[in-house]
């Protein structure tokens, strides 16, 4: 159904012009109520409105971008201009240190990049397959006849990280899935506020919030500090990343570089991968023609042994509903940007500072690039790309591409079976779940599954 917003459009498209802004807000707080009051539905909305719209959080003002042609402007070709937004990089945030994440200059971000991009080369995280599929029937068998899906994710993909990353027990990464959550639980906050209260200010939130922060910090510099001690290597992500040297410069990480490294990794590669997986393991259980031609491909491709890497390239049917998953419940649902200097695109004069909301959830939504979008159908990725290569953002695009792309692809395609191989999942209730926007596409509280378990032969 379309939407009553009352749009102000200026004049042409001469680069004097400004993109068209939405006008359905309440004075002082302008749009931020509308987006309050339901985050992702407020992104489609805007993206209905135009491929550009401006809206206003208070005193804070947004470039809305729901457009494949300007994704890839900002991306890719001007990426080097267009960093992450100016509050993001703020050096007195919590971690008190820039990572690959987080870099304020390209300079500052290409050295990161360049050091941590061996280690997740796909011949160099191909060793982890096993302890992936290890760790997926271990929390299976912990399984009951109900278990909360959300959770459970989030404890399997903290498990396999810390199992892969940097050897850790299962001790170790529940403690630290409970301090990332909680840390992250405030990062959306304030970034969603208004006037953020400030961290420095006695408040319980903001004591919890500095212990969970202390607590992961210190696990993972113990661990990093043991590491160099030992001088053992565990055949994990941090021996690499240790090892780590650039031939034509003196970068390379120092233990501290490390400690926050991990953290900005640890947070990229668990919360995203187990919220893909929530909604791909939940889509199953409400779309029985998916789920069965799902089954069938496992069933076919496996008989019954347990999947390996090797398998992977002969279960396409697999990849795209994993691929259409992202497309439907994009967990990075936006990405800020700002721009560094004077830009022109579009027929827009972009003034240096201008920050952009880089629309994932309403590019995926639109009619634009993708027929009937709100249809869940994985056969849209069994052909060769027909849409616009930018307008399927589930890594970010360019040479700022997600760098973990190539592990979480590898660990979705292998959890997914493993689980039906082994269970039957059905979602408890008639509820349907509904997807909100957090610092990423989050559920409610509780997702509960009931569970079937298959009698093993």
């Amino acid at each position: 159904a379309p939407h009553n917003h009352k749009v102000v459009y200026t004049l042409g498209m001469q680069t004097s012009s400004l993109p068209p802004q939405r006008t359905d807000g309440i004075p002082f707080l302008h749009d931020f109520a509308n987006f309050r009051q339901n985050a992702l539905d407020f992104w489609i909305e805007t993206g209905e409105i135009a491929p550009v719209v401006r809206v206003q959080f208070g005193p804070r003002q947004f470039w809305v971008v729901t457009d494949a042609d300007w994704f890839e402007h900002i991306f890719k070709t001007k990426a080097r201009q267009y960093p992450r937004e100016s509050r993001l990089l703020n050096p007195e945030r919590m971690d008190g240190a820039f990572t690959v994440f987080t870099a304020p200059t390209y300079a500052d971000w290409l050295w990161r990049r360049r050091l941590l991009q061996p280690a997740f080369h796909r011949k160099q995280i191909a060793g982890f397959a096993d302890e992936m599929v290890t760790q997926t029937k271990q929390l299976m068998a912990q399984w009951g006849t109900a278990v909360d899906l959300r959770a459970q994710m989030k404890a399997l993909t903290m498990r396999i990280i810390g199992r892969t990353m940097f050897s850790a027990d299962i001790r170790e990464t529940d403690l630290l899935q409970h301090c990332f959550e909680t840390v992250s639980d405030h990062s959306f906050k304030t970034l969603a506020a208004i006037v953020p209260i400030p961290l420095w200010m006695p408040t319980p939130h903001n004591k919890e919030v500095k212990a969970a922060e202390q607590t992961r910090q210190a696990i993972l510099r113990d661990i990093i500090e043991k590491r160099y001690a030992s001088g053992e290597p565990q055949g994990d992500l941090l021996d690499m990343l240790i090892a780590a040297r650039l031939e034509d410069s003196d970068h390379q990480f120092t233990p501290n570089d490390l400690l926050h490294e991990m953290l900005s990794i640890v947070f990229a590669g668990h919360e995203t991968t187990a919220m893909t997986l929530l909604w791909a393991l939940y889509t199953l259980s409400q779309q029985p023609v998916i789920e069965t031609a799902v089954r069938e491909e496992v069933s076919r491709m496996l008989d019954g042994r347990p999947i390996t890497l090797a398998d992977l390239d002969q279960m396409p049917y697999t990849n795209q509903l994993i691929q259409e998953t992202m497309r439907v419940y994009p967990a990075a649902y936006l990405t800020i940007r700002e721009a560094a200097e004077d830009d022109q695109f579009g027929g827009y004069h972009i003034p240096a500072g201008t920050k952009f909301a880089l629309n994932i959830r309403g590019l995926h939504h639109s009619s634009r690039y993708w027929d009937k979008p709100e249809k869940f159908d994985p056969g849209r990725f069994a052909t060769p790309t027909t849409h616009h290569k930018y307008a399927y953002q589930p890594f970010i695009s360019g040479p700022r591409k997600c760098i973990g792309d190539t592990f979480a692809m590898m660990e979705m395609r292998l959890i997914i079976p493993t689980i039906l191989q082994h269970c039957q999942l059905t979602l408890h209730g008639d509820t349907l779940l509904k997807p909100v926007g957090r610092l990423v596409m989050e559920t409610e509280d509780t997702v509960l599954m009931d569970v079937v378990k298959k009698i093993e032969s």
